[in-house]
């Protein structure tokens, strides 16, 4: 379930909390959450649960909460890495190239041929997850 865009949904998970609770009681009353007169005390405790959640808590991932983000960036870090060595590779091919001799030009081409291209880029994943501590 989503946080949503504002307190409703905690507003609305405490109040269905709380008719859980009262209506263990004999006789039950969890109706008693559906008063007009309480309704603006479960709105201010949504409100507050909110706020912790939204602008006070720090959100946290790690290996741990979400691997496959962290593979990702781990793939999408060694793809940097290949494109780097492929362009010091390139430069150095054309360092090493002198136009004015015939034979540089066959060496500059087995030089690029050898340069490893990095492969595909890995896939975004479709979401992130995290914890609210």
């Amino acid at each position: 379930m989503s946080l949503g865009p504002d307190r409703t949904t905690c507003a609305t998970g405490l109040r269905e909390a709380m008719r859980v609770r009262l209506d263990l009681l004999d006789p039950p009353a969890g109706a008693n959450v559906d008063k007009p007169e309480v309704k603006p005390n479960f709105d201010a405790l949504g409100e507050g649960i909110f706020q912790i959640l939204t602008a006070d808590a720090e959100t946290f991932s790690a290996t741990a909460q979400d691997s496959t983000f962290w593979t990702f960036l781990g793939e999408l870090r060694s793809e940097v890495e290949q494109l780097r060595a492929f362009d010091a590779g390139l430069k150095n091919a054309f360092a090493a190239w002198d136009p004015a001799l015939p034979s540089s030009g066959a060496t500059l081409k087995s030089t690029i041929a050898a340069l490893v291209v990095p492969g595909t880029t890995p896939a975004t994943p479709a979401s992130l997850k995290g914890k609210v501590r």
